[in-house]
C-alpha cells in the first residue's frame, strides 16, 4: 500500500463534497487502488478573504499533504502570488459548475437571477463571495451588483437592509435558523469550482489511481449513502446527520452534471480559468499550470447516476 495525504475543507461548509472521498475510503476503493489515504485537516486561513484561503493549495505545494479538496480561486491566487511557479495542479473536479447564489427570504419577490439587478447584496466578511456573485451576474449579462458592506448579513437580511447574501448554495445550511426561512437563487455560470488538487511532486500514474478512486467514489456514495457518512462523522462528530444530508443534497447536482462526476475538459478549463481570473483580479495562466491536461476526459460522457 503507498501511503498519501488528503487534505479536507470547512467541514460544515462543504460537507457534502467530502463525501464521494470518504465512501471510496469506506468501500475499499482507495485499497483497490493499493493507496492507503489519511484524511488531515485543511490548513489554517490567516483571514476570510481569498488570499487567506490561498494558504490551503500553498500547504499542499510545502508538504502538509499531498492532495486536497479546494477551489480553482484559492489555486488561481496562490498560483497568482507564486507567479505561476506554485507546483499544484487539479487532478479531478467536484463542481462541474459554480455553486454561487443569493440568498434571499422566503417571502422575497426576487425569483430568478434576472430579478437580482439592483438587489441589494451583502458584501460580507468572506468578501470574495461578493466577488464571485458580481461576477456571476456580469457573465449572464445581467446589470451590475448593489453591494452593501455589513458585518452581519443574517441580521441585515432579516432587518431588510439588504435583499440578497451571496454565497455558495452549498452554504445555503448556515443562513437558516435565524427566525425566517430562506431559500437560493443559483447563478449556475458554466465554469468548474472545486476539485481535487495533487502536489507536482507525486508521479502520474500515483496521481491516476487516487483521481480513479475518488471519481468511483461518487456513484458508490449514490448506491450506499451511509458510507460516506458514517465515515464523514467518525471524522467530525460534531456535524449532525441531518445537516451532512442536505449538504449532499446541495452538492449532487453540480457534481452529476452530464460529464462523469471528477472528469475534467480542456474547453470548459478554459472558459473557468479566464472567468475566475477577471471576476477576482487575478493572473491568467495557461491550463497546464492549473490542471494535469494527461487527466482531461476525452470526451463528455453521460452521467452514470
Amino acid at each position: 500500500m503507498e501511503r498519501v495525504r488528503l487534505m479536507c475543507w470547512c467541514r460544515n461548509c462543504v460537507s457534502g463534497l467530502h463525501l464521494p472521498a470518504f465512501a471510496a475510503q469506506e468501500g475499499g476503493l482507495f485499497a483497490a487502488q493499493g493507496l492507503e489515504v489519511e484524511f488531515v485537516g485543511c490548513a489554517r486561513a490567516p483571514d476570510w478573504t481569498l488570499q487567506g484561503f490561498a494558504a490551503r493549495p500553498k500547504a499542499v505545494a510545502a508538504g502538509d499533504a499531498d492532495f486536497a479538496l479546494s477551489s480553482v480561486a484559492y489555486l488561481l491566487a496562490a498560483q497568482t502570488e507564486a507567479e505561476g511557479r506554485l507546483p499544484v495542479r487539479f487532478a479531478a473536479v467536484s463542481h462541474q459548475r459554480n455553486p454561487i447564489a443569493g440568498i434571499v427570504r422566503d417571502d422575497s419577490a426576487l425569483d430568478g437571477p434576472e430579478d437580482l439587478t439592483g438587489a441589494r447584496a451583502a458584501r460580507w466578511s468572506i468578501p470574495w463571495y461578493a466577488r464571485e456573485y458580481a461576477g456571476a451576474l456580469e457573465h449572464l449579462g445581467l446589470g451590475p451588483a448593489q453591494l452593501v458592506d455589513t458585518q452581519d448579513p443574517d441580521g441585515a437580511l432579516g432587518r431588510g437592509e439588504i435583499d440578497v447574501i451571496p454565497t455558495w448554495v452549498d452554504m445555503k445550511l448556515n443562513h437558516m435558523g435565524n427566525g425566517f426561512p430562506v431559500r437560493a437563487i443559483p447563478l449556475d455560470i458554466e465554469v468548474y469550482a472545486t476539485g481535487l488538487i495533487a502536489a507536482n511532486r507525486l508521479p502520474l500514474e500515483l496521481v491516476s489511481r487516487m483521481r480513479d478512486a475518488f471519481s468511483a467514489g461518487y456513484d458508490l456514495q449514490v448506491e450506499e449513502p451511509e458510507l460516506g457518512m458514517a465515515a464523514f462523522r467518525r471524522r467530525f462528530p460534531d456535524i449532525s446527520e441531518e445537516h451532512i444530508r442536505a449538504s449532499w443534497s446541495l452538492f449532487e447536482p453540480y457534481a452529476f452534471d452530464a460529464a462523469r462526476p471528477g472528469s475534467m475538459r480542456a474547453d470548459r478549463w478554459e472558459a473557468t480559468i479566464e472567468h475566475t481570473a477577471a471576476t477576482h483580479s487575478l493572473s491568467s495562466f495557461a491550463g497546464e499550470q492549473i490542471y494535469r491536461p494527461e487527466l482531461l476526459a476525452p470526451a463528455m460522457e453521460p452521467s452514470l447516476a
